[in-house]
């Protein structure tokens, strides 16, 4: 009965792990999207570095180096599940970083609710729906993970 169970838990630490995979790419493209579409607005408010081109740079390049932390996070998580899930036995490194992406789920949620831009109705309920679904999708990895964690220790295959 706990072979089946712990199968259970198994399937659903690859398909959140996937779930956390997919959702990082979508931030990433987010981003991106987001600089495209908005380019006139960042260029306004930007104005007084756009003119130097050296602080530009960094502008840039510390954008780019939050991005790709962001992205390497989440694929070590999301990774790291499916190969537990499938079987390969992985330390709690990525659950750490799993409870701090929830946590940072969690703020951005709030700070949604608190921004006071221009943000349309629409836009703001994209953003909720898109952030609740990636803390739903890091609890649920949580929960798999712990369970085939203990589930493992009971069958002694740990």
């Amino acid at each position: 009965m706990k072979d089946v169970k712990l199968r259970r838990y198994q399937n659903l630490l690859t398909v959140s792990g996937l779930g956390v995979i997919v959702l990082a790419l979508w931030s990433v493209l987010k981003t991106i999207l987001f600089i495209f579409v908005k380019k006139d607005d960042l260029e306004k408010e930007f104005a007084d570095i756009s003119e130097n081109s050296a602080m530009m740079a960094m502008v840039i390049a510390i954008l780019a180096a939050v991005i790709l932390i962001d992205l390497l996070i989440r694929l070590y998580v999301g990774l790291s599940a499916r190969a537990e899930g499938f079987g390969k036995k992985k330390g709690y490194g990525y659950i750490v970083f799993a409870v701090l992406l929830g946590l940072l789920s969690v703020l951005s949620l709030v700070l949604i609710f608190f921004d006071t831009g221009d943000t349309s109705i629409e836009e703001l309920i994209v953003s909720v729906i898109v952030e609740a679904t990636s803390l739903v999708v890091v609890i649920e990895l949580l929960v798999a993970a712990f369970t085939v964690k203990k589930l493992r220790k009971e069958l002694g295959e740990v």
